[in-house]
């Protein structure tokens, strides 16, 4: 394992050139950059010149670094998750799926998976997403460009554009005065406005327009469905080639958080257990080969025992990292596949899903997590079991 700490002022530049594996940065108070690997220093460039610090790794790696951290990240070929880093933040391509947290203004060039988002401060940019994107609380403009799956937006309060969205589309409130929300989608549209909502809207649809907003008349007219609620301060408009459903905005905040990552970063922590134990059962077996390579007199038996020992810490690593990206893949396949459920449910009965009488708590989460860790239980079963205490 690799570890290098770096002291830097409040706001430092980081440059990540690229990363081969999945890569997590953490805002930290403290004013140092440090660089954490699961393999050696051979698998790392690190090099820093006053207060910009450039970095490529061949492995998975986690970073911490300032709050006020400057992020340049040109090329992550697994996951990127980001947290708590204020300063701009400049995304190029991610082969995996990308995870905001509390973080700065970001542009995110491509990603070849879904996108997730909590808290952004400042304006949001995103040029290409394969997947689903999930975006819950944007201070500034949110601008989309290119959403290969489902669209879910809430709390952004400087106005959304998303051209070329290939699934359903949801958006949630607020709807701020002076904003402008354009969206583009192959497919359906469901907006939850609140009774007090000052918003105008027009729509071009594929399908049929219906509202169960009270006091909410419809016009049509030239092919498009206008309508307006209050003084009209806020835009909506949309085209889609689907239906568009405009609903009241009481009591659907669960809905909105079905596609959210939160077992993904349950997961995670869950990694990082297995591989503190592992680092311990590394300490333990090269106390074990010292001991034994003191006993032993001649340099060849010496040198095969220390080459079968190196080959047993690889394959150790290599069989924690393989049940971690196993155990991840199998929890937001489970979830991808719950959502896609409910959503067919939805459009066959027109209903809206039973409200969940209790939603796993922490503890019950982790014990899942921790039969896996143990063996008792396979990743597939345990996404299996988180999927059912969700529904329960």
């Amino acid at each position: 394992m690799f570890e290098q700490t770096i002291p830097t002022s409040a706001t430092p530049h980081i440059v990540v050139i690229e990363y081969l594996g999945d890569l997590i940065v953490r805002g930290d108070a403290r004013p140092q950059v440090t660089v954490r690997l699961r393999n050696g220093s051979r698998d790392v460039n690190l090099q820093h010149e006053g207060d910009t610090v450039t970095i490529s790794a061949r492995t998975d790696g986690y970073i911490t670094c300032p709050l006020g951290t400057t992020l340049t990240i040109h090329t992550v070929r697994g996951d990127l998750k980001l947290k708590e880093v204020q300063g701009a933040i400049t995304i190029g391509t991610v082969y995996g799926d990308v995870a905001l947290r509390t973080v700065g203004p970001t542009t995110l060039e491509q990603t070849q998976g879904d996108l997730s988002v909590r808290q952004v401060t400042g304006d949001l940019q995103a040029h290409s997403v394969a997947g689903d994107v999930l975006i819950r609380g944007v201070s500034g403009a949110v601008a989309l460009q290119g959403v290969g799956g489902d669209l879910r937006a809430e709390g952004v309060a400087g106005g959304l554009t998303a051209t070329g969205v290939g699934a359903d589309v949801r958006l949630g409130p607020p709807f701020a005065p002076g904003a402008v929300y354009r969206v583009t989608a192959g497919s359906d549209l469901i907006a939850y406005l609140p009774a007090d909502v000052s918003l105008q809207m027009t729509f071009r649809s594929g399908g049929q327009v219906r509202s169960s907003i009270p006091n909410l008349p419809l016009h049509e007219s030239a092919g498009e469905t206008r309508g307006v609620l209050g003084a009209g301060e806020a835009t909506l408009q949309a085209q889609v080639g689907g239906h568009v459903r405009l609903r009241p905005a009481e009591g659907e905040t669960a809905t909105m958080d079905e596609l959210d990552l939160d077992v993904a970063t349950e997961v995670e922590g869950l990694g990082a257990v297995i591989e503190a134990r592992i680092t311990e059962a590394m300490a333990e077996m090269e106390m074990r080969l010292e001991e034994s390579l003191g006993r032993v007199s001649s340099d060849v038996v010496r040198r095969r025992v220390e080459r079968g020992a190196e080959h047993a810490r690889q394959a150790l690593e290599q069989a924690a990292e393989q049940a971690r990206r196993a155990a991840e893949r199998e929890a937001e396949r489970a979830r991808l596949q719950r959502e896609r459920a409910e959503r067919r449910w939805q459009r066959v009965s027109g209903q809206r899903p039973r409200p969940r009488s209790e939603s796993v708590t922490d503890e019950e989460r982790m014990r899942v997590l921790r039969l896996v860790e143990g063996g008792k239980l396979t990743p597939e079963q345990a996404a299996e079991l988180l999927a059912a205490l969700e529904g329960r």
